[in-house]
């Protein structure tokens, strides 16, 4: 601390730390005290006048010392001044991947983790819906197929036939999955019934029907044979 400011606090009776207010209350005090017309019944004399002059130069600087650094002279630094605080910068702001480096080694394994098990529950529920679809459509007749194939394969295997009665159509096919009307329905393959006799069938795949057409087959009036529907 420069010596004339040591000479400043001496004659005000502070210490640098004092606060800005208690540098301005000692100094008033001081300079009603040195002041000519406080002492009118002694002649003004140059040293008088000198240690005012000297008092009021050495306070001017200690008041624009506190107005640049924040703090008065030889006082302790206490931090950077506010007015002379850098502002952040934006271009060296962490992002949120430098952030991450800094997380824990838990929470960055769960950051890491999760999107895989996102990723693999999806699958899951994929290969589910997948094998409940495909469970679904062999349960709607197991044995259809494997009926077809018995019949493609031994001429004398029992067949459906037009005009075969309900009875021996369970007795060949069995019982139907459901009954809407007259028509009795095999998973996507149906029969169709008029006055308890076969008029009808669609033997469609996965679920054929015992019979060697896909739709009944009838002799016209020259004796060829004609697919029923379209």
């Amino acid at each position: 601390m420069s010596q004339d400011f040591a000479l400043l606090y001496m004659q005000l009776g502070l210490h640098p730390d004092c606060s800005l207010e208690d540098l301005k209350r000692a100094y008033r005090v001081r300079v009603a005290e040195l002041h000519p017309d406080r002492h009118l019944d002694r002649p003004s004399s140059d040293e008088a006048n000198s240690a005012l002059t000297e008092l009021t130069a050495l306070y001017s600087g200690a008041i624009r010392f506190h107005r640049i650094h924040g703090r008065l002279p030889g006082s302790t630094p206490r931090g950077p001044a506010m007015n002379s605080r850098p502002m952040p910068d934006a271009s060296h702001a962490p992002s949120a991947a430098a952030g991450s480096r800094h997380l824990p080694a838990s929470e960055r394994t769960t950051q890491s983790v999760t999107p895989r098990i996102a990723v693999l529950s999806v699958l899951v529920l994929v290969v589910v819906m997948v094998v409940l679809h495909w469970s679904e459509t062999a349960q709607v007749a197991p044995h259809a197929e494997h009926e077809a194939a018995v019949a493609a394969a031994d001429p004398n295997a029992p067949r459906l036939e037009l005009g075969m009665e309900e009875a021996a159509v369970v007795a060949i096919q069995g019982a139907p999955e459901r009954v809407q009307d007259d028509v009795w329905n095999y998973g996507s393959s149906w029969v169709r019934f008029e006055e308890g006799h076969v008029v009808d069938w669609a033997s469609v795949p996965p679920n054929r029907l015992m019979t060697l057409t896909p739709r009944p087959v009838k002799e016209d009036e020259d004796g060829e044979e004609e697919a029923f529907g379209p």
